[in-house]
């Protein structure tokens, strides 16, 4: 088997312009330079009478993104992040959303690959730079992720998102409704008995 290594590039990140309904997304890549995931695994150990050893079981998560931009407020995604601290915003003003997206694995439809959607609250840490400005800080996980995919469109224009987010549960509703439509399409067989009416 070929042994790969996932390159920076094939971990995608976007953050939505628009509404939660209507997302319009938009990578997150020219001016940032620091966006490390820290998962935050968190722990509890149990000791049971008939083992020497404690076992240690995962029990939840607490995400933390670390990240740093160059404060260049003529792209979209900065300017959202840089307003946050900008305008003090707090509690579900300071909450954005996020994608993000693994190229290196596909998804279930052509074109498509897996995804993470996930609501994160900006916590801008520093602003500095004695020439170039820089923003640093954590985004902040907010309750459990939604998985599904995301198809990129081959071109995006000016104001358009980047793709589309179809969450897993959407995909599987549309596979069983397709299916329910395919046997409700078949005709049924006659048996050639005539119905007594009594």
């Amino acid at each position: 088997m070929e042994k790969k290594i996932a390159m920076r590039p094939d971990s995608e990140t976007y953050l939505n312009l628009g509404k939660y309904e209507a997302p319009v997304w938009a990578r997150c890549g020219d001016g940032w330079s620091k966006l490390d995931e820290s998962p935050n695994a968190e722990t509890e150990d149990t000791h049971y009478i008939n083992a020497a050893s404690a076992t240690t079981t995962v029990v939840g998560y607490k995400p933390q993104y670390a990240f740093e931009v160059d404060l260049m407020y003529t792209d979209p995604t900065i300017k959202a992040i840089y307003d946050v601290a900008n305008l003090r915003k707090i509690g579900d003003e300071a909450v954005m959303d996020f994608l993000h997206v693994d190229k290196f694995t596909p998804g279930t439809s052509e074109g498509s690959f897996f995804a993470r959607r996930e609501q994160l609250a900006v916590a801008v840490n520093t602003k500095g730079g004695t020439k170039k400005m820089t923003l640093s800080g954590n985004l902040n996980a907010q309750g459990d992720p939604v998985y599904g995919e995301f198809t990129p469109v081959t071109k995006v224009e000016e104001g358009q998102s980047a793709g589309t987010f179809t969450a897993a549960t959407e995909t599987a509703e549309a596979t069983t409704t397709g299916t329910e439509s395919q046997t409700e399409g078949e005709e049924t067989t006659p048996t050639g008995e005539d119905e007594t009416t009594t």
